[in-house]
């Protein structure tokens, strides 16, 4: 992760030097991080910062980090999750996967673990906001970082690209029509985009990403292609 992610973090830990220190390591990574010292004190937390992704030690005073997020899973079902203990249960392992756990870890958590875990946290929470959209078989666009993934592998795009992405991603089951293409960029950039110019950027978008993404229809226009056509209509 090279940049902070726009979530709002709530760390749990009762013991204060590991918690200052994840703290510490955690605010690297995301915009607003708070952090409880029991279940208890976290879940008002939890009813003042609705926050986006909790991280939460299992064994605490008062309340624990089972019962914390099973009080939070009576009206909140999309907050990620990420459960720590320092032992195997596999009682408390059924029971964190009923609660929608996104990560059970043990510890002692390497850094690398963690970070791993956090960013598939965020990758879900994308997608349950909307902010990521999947197509063809192994690529997705994320509209709020304007990144390409295809195969695990992140797809470097120009500006015009990405832009050009972003519109056929906000509705992608629709097709978008050369005009009303090149009104979005002018709207966006001030300038226009011919036929030729948007059928080279086109053609420079399929050079890069490695499989069918984009789907042409006579006199509809351009759309993602979200699931695999044997013969698409490419152009």
């Amino acid at each position: 992760m090279t940049k902070k992610h726009p979530y709002t973090l709530l760390f749990v830990e009762d013991e204060k030097k590991i918690r200052s220190a994840y703290v510490r390591l955690l605010e690297n990574y995301f915009t607003k991080v708070v952090s409880a010292e029991n279940g208890e004190e976290a879940l008002e937390l939890y009813q003042e910062e609705r926050p986006d992704i909790i991280i939460a030690d299992i064994l605490m005073p008062k309340v624990d980090g089972l019962e914390l997020i099973e009080k939070i899973r009576r009206s909140d079902y999309d907050t990620r999750v990420i459960l720590m203990t320092a032992h195997s249960d596999k009682e408390r392992l059924l029971k964190a996967t009923e609660l929608n756990i996104s990560k059970y870890l043990i510890k002692p958590v390497k850094k690398r673990v963690l970070l791993e875990s956090i960013e598939l946290t965020v990758m879900q929470l994308e997608k349950i906001k909307g902010y990521v959209v999947s197509f063809s078989e192994s690529c997705s666009y994320n509209l709020r970082s304007h990144s390409l993934l295809c195969r695990g592998v992140d797809i470097g795009l120009t500006k015009n690209e990405s832009f050009f992405l972003s519109i056929i991603a906000s509705d992608p089951d629709r097709f978008f029509s050369v005009e009303e293409i090149s009104n979005l960029f002018f709207t966006r950039f001030n300038k226009d985009l011919s036929l030729n110019a948007i059928k080279a950027l086109i053609k420079r978008l399929r050079k890069k990403v490695p499989c069918d993404f984009l789907e042409n229809r006579f006199g509809y226009g351009y759309r993602l292609l979200r699931t695999h056509l044997e013969n698409p209509h490419r152009r």
